[in-house]
Protein backbone atom coordinates (compact mmCIF):
# COMPACT_ATOMS: atom_id res chain seq x y z
CA UNK A 1 0.00 0.00 0.00
CA UNK A 2 2.19 2.63 -1.25
CA UNK A 3 -0.09 5.15 -1.39
CA UNK A 4 -1.15 4.25 2.10
CA UNK A 5 2.57 5.15 3.17
CA UNK A 6 2.88 8.25 1.37
CA UNK A 7 -0.19 9.24 2.93
CA UNK A 8 0.78 8.52 6.23
CA UNK A 9 4.48 10.26 5.50
CA UNK A 10 3.28 13.55 3.96
CA UNK A 11 -0.05 14.38 5.75
CA UNK A 12 -0.67 12.66 8.87
CA UNK A 13 0.68 14.53 12.12
CA UNK A 14 2.61 13.04 14.94
CA UNK A 15 0.94 14.14 17.71
CA UNK A 16 1.92 13.64 21.65
CA UNK A 17 1.91 10.55 23.54
CA UNK A 18 2.66 8.75 20.56
CA UNK A 19 -0.84 9.49 19.14
CA UNK A 20 -0.43 10.00 14.97
CA UNK A 21 -3.53 11.68 13.53
CA UNK A 22 -4.69 10.24 10.42
CA UNK A 23 -8.16 11.92 10.18
CA UNK A 24 -7.23 14.24 7.12
CA UNK A 25 -7.56 11.01 4.95
CA UNK A 26 -8.39 8.09 6.95
CA UNK A 27 -11.55 8.32 9.50
CA UNK A 28 -12.61 11.93 9.71
CA UNK A 29 -12.16 13.65 6.25
CA UNK A 30 -12.57 10.48 4.30
CA UNK A 31 -10.21 9.96 1.16
CA UNK A 32 -12.79 7.28 -1.12
CA UNK A 33 -10.82 6.46 -3.65
CA UNK A 34 -7.74 5.28 -0.91
CA UNK A 35 -10.10 3.68 1.05
CA UNK A 36 -11.51 1.43 -2.00
CA UNK A 37 -7.75 0.80 -2.64
CA UNK A 38 -7.22 -0.40 1.54
CA UNK A 39 -10.43 -2.50 1.21
CA UNK A 40 -9.45 -4.06 -1.86
CA UNK A 41 -5.92 -5.26 -0.67
CA UNK A 42 -7.67 -6.10 2.84
CA UNK A 43 -9.49 -8.57 0.88
CA UNK A 44 -6.84 -9.85 -1.27
CA UNK A 45 -5.08 -10.84 1.62
CA UNK A 46 -7.97 -12.70 3.20
CA UNK A 47 -8.71 -13.95 -0.58
CA UNK A 48 -9.79 -17.96 -0.25
CA UNK A 49 -10.76 -17.73 4.18
CA UNK A 50 -14.30 -18.42 3.77
CA UNK A 51 -15.15 -14.86 5.26
CA UNK A 52 -18.95 -14.48 5.77
CA UNK A 53 -18.58 -10.91 7.40
CA UNK A 54 -16.55 -8.16 8.11
CA UNK A 55 -16.87 -6.98 12.24
CA UNK A 56 -15.54 -3.63 13.19
CA UNK A 57 -16.27 -1.13 16.27
CA UNK A 58 -17.67 2.28 15.97
CA UNK A 59 -16.67 4.63 14.37
CA UNK A 60 -13.50 4.89 13.17
CA UNK A 61 -13.45 1.74 11.48
CA UNK A 62 -16.67 1.26 9.55
CA UNK A 63 -15.31 3.07 6.08
CA UNK A 64 -12.85 0.78 5.76
CA UNK A 65 -15.04 -2.36 6.86
CA UNK A 66 -17.51 -1.12 4.31
CA UNK A 67 -14.88 -1.09 1.43
CA UNK A 68 -13.05 -4.38 2.55
CA UNK A 69 -16.59 -6.16 2.97
CA UNK A 70 -17.85 -5.07 -0.61
CA UNK A 71 -14.03 -6.05 -2.50
CA UNK A 72 -15.09 -9.61 -0.54
CA UNK A 73 -18.55 -10.06 -1.72
CA UNK A 74 -19.66 -9.47 1.43
CA UNK A 75 -21.66 -7.87 4.57
CA UNK A 76 -19.97 -5.52 6.92
CA UNK A 77 -21.18 -5.12 10.80
CA UNK A 78 -20.28 -2.57 13.56
CA UNK A 79 -20.34 -2.93 17.06
CA UNK A 80 -22.28 0.04 18.62
CA UNK A 81 -20.46 2.43 21.29
CA UNK A 82 -23.39 4.55 21.41
CA UNK A 83 -27.15 3.47 22.78
CA UNK A 84 -30.14 4.25 22.00
CA UNK A 85 -33.76 3.75 22.75
CA UNK A 86 -33.62 1.70 19.19
CA UNK A 87 -30.80 -0.59 20.71
CA UNK A 88 -31.67 -4.56 20.48
CA UNK A 89 -32.13 -6.01 23.73
CA UNK A 90 -30.39 -9.34 22.81
CA UNK A 91 -26.77 -8.28 22.36
CA UNK A 92 -23.44 -9.59 22.24
CA UNK A 93 -20.99 -7.00 24.29
CA UNK A 94 -17.64 -6.33 25.78
CA UNK A 95 -15.96 -4.00 27.72
CA UNK A 96 -12.88 -2.36 26.20
CA UNK A 97 -10.85 0.89 26.81
CA UNK A 98 -9.67 2.89 24.09
CA UNK A 99 -6.42 3.97 24.29
CA UNK A 100 -6.90 7.27 22.12
CA UNK A 101 -9.79 8.38 23.97
CA UNK A 102 -8.12 7.13 27.44
CA UNK A 103 -11.94 5.90 27.99
CA UNK A 104 -13.56 2.97 28.60
CA UNK A 105 -16.97 1.69 25.94
CA UNK A 106 -19.08 -1.45 25.87
CA UNK A 107 -19.08 -2.65 22.38
CA UNK A 108 -22.07 -4.31 21.41
CA UNK A 109 -23.61 -6.05 18.55
CA UNK A 110 -27.24 -7.48 18.58
CA UNK A 111 -27.55 -11.43 18.12
CA UNK A 112 -29.37 -11.19 15.01
CA UNK A 113 -25.93 -9.95 12.86
CA UNK A 114 -23.44 -12.48 13.82
CA UNK A 115 -24.48 -16.47 13.90
CA UNK A 116 -22.24 -19.38 15.01
CA UNK A 117 -21.57 -20.09 10.92
CA UNK A 118 -19.83 -16.98 10.52
CA UNK A 119 -16.39 -16.51 9.52
CA UNK A 120 -15.20 -13.19 10.09
CA UNK A 121 -12.72 -11.05 9.20
CA UNK A 122 -12.13 -8.04 11.77
CA UNK A 123 -11.08 -4.68 10.22
CA UNK A 124 -10.41 -1.78 12.07
CA UNK A 125 -8.37 1.51 10.92
CA UNK A 126 -5.76 1.47 13.53
CA UNK A 127 -4.41 -1.28 15.75
CA UNK A 128 -2.22 0.02 18.82
CA UNK A 129 -3.23 -1.88 22.34
CA UNK A 130 -5.38 -4.00 20.66
CA UNK A 131 -7.99 -3.64 22.83
CA UNK A 132 -10.89 -2.57 20.31
CA UNK A 133 -10.11 -6.10 18.48
CA UNK A 134 -9.76 -7.37 21.44
CA UNK A 135 -13.00 -6.87 21.97
CA UNK A 136 -14.48 -7.98 19.05
CA UNK A 137 -12.87 -11.31 19.55
CA UNK A 138 -14.40 -11.34 22.45
CA UNK A 139 -18.25 -10.91 20.48
CA UNK A 140 -17.47 -13.19 17.82
CA UNK A 141 -16.72 -15.95 20.79
CA UNK A 142 -19.49 -15.25 22.39
CA UNK A 143 -21.51 -15.79 18.73
CA UNK A 144 -19.74 -18.63 18.56
CA UNK A 145 -18.33 -17.27 15.12
CA UNK A 146 -14.83 -18.04 13.76
CA UNK A 147 -12.27 -15.45 13.50
CA UNK A 148 -10.36 -15.83 10.22
CA UNK A 149 -8.12 -12.86 11.04
CA UNK A 150 -7.51 -9.11 11.47
CA UNK A 151 -7.05 -6.26 8.97
CA UNK A 152 -6.32 -3.15 9.62
CA UNK A 153 -4.72 0.12 7.99
CA UNK A 154 -1.97 0.83 10.22
CA UNK A 155 -0.39 -0.93 12.73
CA UNK A 156 1.32 0.83 15.48
CA UNK A 157 4.57 -1.25 16.53
CA UNK A 158 5.74 1.25 19.33
CA UNK A 159 2.28 -0.61 20.94
CA UNK A 160 1.85 -4.02 21.97
CA UNK A 161 -1.78 -5.13 20.27
CA UNK A 162 -0.33 -6.57 16.79
CA UNK A 163 2.07 -8.82 18.80
CA UNK A 164 -0.26 -9.87 21.29
CA UNK A 165 -2.70 -10.57 18.79
CA UNK A 166 -0.11 -12.99 16.21
CA UNK A 167 0.92 -14.57 20.04
CA UNK A 168 -2.87 -15.62 20.26
CA UNK A 169 -2.73 -17.39 16.86
CA UNK A 170 -4.14 -14.85 15.04
CA UNK A 171 -3.43 -13.75 11.23
CA UNK A 172 -3.11 -9.95 11.49
CA UNK A 173 -2.63 -7.93 8.16
CA UNK A 174 -1.41 -4.43 8.49
CA UNK A 175 -1.42 -2.05 5.03
CA UNK A 176 1.32 0.15 6.92
CA UNK A 177 3.57 -0.23 10.12
CA UNK A 178 4.52 2.52 11.89
CA UNK A 179 7.89 1.66 13.54
CA UNK A 180 8.22 4.71 15.38
CA UNK A 181 7.47 8.40 16.05
CA UNK A 182 10.82 10.45 17.41
CA UNK A 183 11.11 14.14 17.13
CA UNK A 184 7.57 14.39 15.29
CA UNK A 185 8.70 12.45 12.66
CA UNK A 186 7.07 9.49 11.51
CA UNK A 187 8.54 6.56 10.51
CA UNK A 188 7.56 3.32 8.81
CA UNK A 189 8.69 -0.14 8.83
Amino acid sequence: MDELKRRILNDAIAAKEDIVQVDMFLNHNLDIPLLEDMGAALAKRFRGAGITKVLTAETSGIALACFTAQAMGTGAVYAKRFHTGYTDSKVYFSDIHSFSMDKTYTLSVSQKYIAPNDVILIVDDILASGQAVLGLLEIAAKAGAEVAGIGVAIEKATREGGKILRQMGFQVEALAVIQSVQNGKILLK
